[in-house]
């Protein structure tokens, strides 16, 4: 089994790069001290991948796999195994069947409340996807039938059971702190191929915990306010 994380951002994120204290090597380093034996790093809108980082990432015994975070019809969508190429011609869903066979597509946080969630289109395209993603940012409290709404994996943890997709566990990292909460363990054999295949079958087990009501918080005020605040610095 191999412990992977297939949502991470980089400081070499060019949308996200002001909110992010951490390069490809200092995460591939702080990824191996914590166990993890595949990453992809899927910055918005780019490909952060070449020889060196992925040599880099071997000699840490981490198999790296080229991803982004792309945006689609305003929509955000994880591509795993592909180029820069590759992303500039995916320009709407209908695009994904270019990438069917080759790439791994994920449906990140789907039903956040965010205008840049997937949502009802997540159903809509669901032919597209090959997993779910299952975040890091929810507390034990919202599973109390009372604050239900603000666990926002159960809508999800549906559309997966419904459409038969596999829950991949996530960091979505920004801080090292919220790695390593939520995870997936994957079921195959050490290369790019095998493990992409591993999750199409659904070979892949969810591992999550609820984070702390203080690491929640602190998670909150990094994903709302400093992010506005350093927005309008800029």
């Amino acid at each position: 089994m191999l412990k992977a994380d297939f949502h991470i951002h980089t400081r070499e994120d060019p949308y996200d790069k002001y909110l992010i204290s951490y390069t490809a090597k200092d995460l591939i380093r702080f990824a191996a001290k914590k166990g993890f034996e595949v990453l992809s790093i899927t910055n918005h809108e780019s490909v952060y991948f070449n020889k060196v980082i992925y040599d880099y990432a071997k000699k840490k015994g981490i198999l790296l796999i080229p991803g982004a975070g792309a945006k689609i019809e305003g929509k955000h969508v994880l591509l795993i195994n592909i180029t820069n190429d590759d992303l500039k011609k995916i320009k709407i869903f209908e695009d994904l069947k270019k990438l069917k066979d080759s790439a791994l597509i994920i449906a990140p946080h789907p039903f956040f409340i965010k205008k840049s969630c997937l949502g009802i289109k997540l159903e809509k395209y669901i032919d597209y996807f090959d997993a779910v993603e299952y975040s890091h940012y929810y507390m034990k409290m919202f599973q109390n039938s009372l604050l239900r709404f603000f666990d926002r994996n159960i809508p999800a943890k549906k559309i997966a059971k419904k459409y038969k997709k596999p829950l991949v566990g996530t960091s979505d990292a920004h801080y090292f702190y919220q790695m390593n909460h939520t995870y997936s363990m994957i079921d195959s054999a050490k290369n790019k191929d095998a493990v992409i295949k591993a999750i199409k079958k659904g070979k892949v087990r969810l591992v999550t915990k609820p984070l702390t009501i203080p690491v929640f918080l602190r998670r909150t005020f990094n994903l709302f306010f400093k992010r506005v605040f350093q927005q309008n610095c800029l």
